[in-house]
């Protein structure tokens, strides 16, 4: 696509957007150094009440970084980074880069054996953990055969003798910076999928990957808001997850933003931290926004202030997105994201319209297509057709680290396959239908469960509803729906028949309804429908 007439969401950009996604740095080195000479004495990182400035975020990553190399970390090394949301975090993602490598990214929650397989595959040979993780993943040869840089909390003393301590940096100071190659077409992060499908996958996302999609949020948010010079963002979201690496973490140190660091999501301690704080931006998943919405606080701890939320990872229920914007007066901006694309390919920007159902419109620089599931061809499907999803941008991975048939099948042309159904619509807004993998077939009919889930999720008091195929000596397939449901509001099995016999087609009505205290997640927050019961 090269043509506006084939990117009928330009339109609706307003005037510069496509000038403002043009990247400012060709590495995320450069955008420290540019950051750090930007914003120098202002805060970059907030973490129990401790500040640290722009200045000290750069040098410390700089001392990391020689600290990596006097541990032998040389060009093109992975550093396996397994820690909560702390400054640590950034300034390990930033050393590792600095000294010529990329950081690993590992849930810090992961049990030891799955934080094995991934140091195994990326080939880590250099750790940096909290003393509580070092603890609990230690064996006879150390923290599973890696060297370790541990970084103590605020109880201390739990993890092993010989780690190195992460305040060994500062015998690594210099007012010099540490200067090594860095291309734009390095490797800067491996960033594991979360493996519900089969083993994780290491999705290699370069320097230009990430700056590109750092600057492609930036044209539809940031960039069109006069942000003040001390404005704050709340950074809840896991780091270790591309959304929070990406969305929050990175494009906060290239806009200058203090980021009020949080290890966990507790609702009421965020609403607090709001109301003192009264930060600029908040992101999320939709299941803190139903925390927060729970709350008897929420209508009192200041969100009206908060300029700009985000929210992606999950589609959010319509009722319950209507009763947050109601109490903030504002509208949160919902996004879309795939973590081979770094993660953003789409949102539903405060600019335009918001259709109900739709991932919204494709960022700049993204090309976004529908095509035939079934076949080899990229020529796009007729408005209104469901096909399989594909992407094409700068923010889209290199491929997958050390999988060259996976890289082949899920690479063509330039176009990565999504594997998500979608149909576009005429104005350029897109929604999604369900996986390719995800859907059921009933009586011999296709139903895609997201069309389902959506009707569901409409329907008063749902909270969340993942929808399924389950066995069926009849039909082969019949529709299973898992719902959460907030009380006081009365919902049964026949409300929810007769209202899906209204909205849907016969074939596609669940046969099961199954209300349950909450949904099964993959621990990035996902619904984990595979472990949802089948029979």
């Amino acid at each position: 696509m090269t043509e506006t007439a084939d990117r009928p969401w330009e339109t609706l950009y307003p005037s510069g957007v496509l000038d403002f996604a043009a990247p400012e740095h060709g590495t995320l080195v450069e955008m420290l150094t540019a950051s750090r000479d930007r914003y120098g004495a202002r805060a970059a990182l907030t973490f129990e009440g401790k500040v640290w400035s722009f200045d000290e975020l750069h040098d410390r990553a700089h001392a990391f970084a020689r600290l990596l190399v006097a541990q032998g970390f040389e060009r093109g090394d992975r550093l396996g980074v397994v820690l909560p949301n702390r400054p640590e975090y950034v300034v390990a993602l930033f050393g590792a880069m600095i000294a010529g490598g990329m950081a690993v990214q590992i849930n810090h929650r992961y049990p030891a054996e799955e934080i094995r397989r991934i140091l195994d595959d990326s080939g880590a040979a250099i750790v940096i953990a909290v003393d509580q993780t070092a603890a609990r993943c230690s064996d006879p040869s150390g923290f599973l055969g890696r060297t370790l840089i541990e970084v103590s909390t605020v109880d201390g003393g739990a993890g092993r003798a010989d780690g190195i301590p992460f305040e060994r940096i500062e015998d690594f100071g210099s007012p010099e910076p540490y200067v090594t190659t860095v291309d734009k077409t390095d490797i800067a992060v491996l960033q594991y999928t979360g493996g519900t499908t089969g083993a994780a996958k290491g999705v290699m996302l370069t320097h230009a990957n990430l700056v590109a999609n750092i600057e492609q949020r930036y044209a539809v948010t940031y960039a069109l808001s006069d942000l003040p010079a001390d404005a704050k963002s709340v950074n809840v979201l896991p780091m270790c997850h591309s959304y929070g690496l990406t969305s929050v973490t990175l494009t906060a140190v290239r806009c200058g933003l203090d980021q009020l660091l949080f290890p966990e999501f507790d609702a009421e301690t965020i609403l607090a931290t709001i109301k003192a704080e009264q930060p600029y931006a908040f992101a999320g998943v939709p299941t803190m926004y139903l925390a927060l919405n729970r709350s008897e606080n929420v209508g009192s701890s200041g969100l009206d202030k908060v300029a700009v939320f985000g929210s992606a990872g999950a589609g959010f229920p319509l009722e319950q997105l209507e009763q947050f914007e109601r109490i903030t007066g504002n509208r949160i901006m919902e996004g879309f994201g795939i973590t081979e694309a770094s993660p953003a390919t789409h949102a539903n920007p405060l600019f335009a319209d918001r259709k109900v159902g739709s991932i919204g419109i494709p960022l700049p620089l993204t090309d976004v297509r529908i095509v035939d599931k079934d076949g080899e061809s990229t020529e796009p499907l007729p408005v209104g057709e469901v096909g399989e999803m594909i992407i094409r941008g700068p923010q889209v991975m290199k491929g997958y680290w050390n999988q060259p048939v996976l890289t082949a099948a899920a690479l063509r042309d330039g176009w990565l396959l999504t594997g998500d159904l979608a149909h576009v619509d005429e104005d350029g807004y897109f929604f999604i239908d369900g996986r390719k993998k995800d859907m059921v077939v009933s009586g011999g009919f296709n139903v895609y469960p997201a069309e389902v889930e959506q009707a569901l999720a409409r329907y008063p008091g749902v909270l969340e509803v993942a929808v399924i195929g389950v066995p069926d000596p009849y039909r082969g397939e019949a529709i299973s729906a898992f719902l959460v449901h907030q009380r006081p509001h009365e919902v049964t099995h026949a409300h929810l028949d007769a209202y899906c016999r209204e909205v849907l087609a016969a074939y596609k009505v669940p046969r099961e309804y199954h209300f349950v205290e909450a949904l099964p997640r993959t621990a990035v927050g996902k619904i984990a429908k595979n472990k949802l019961p089948s029979s």
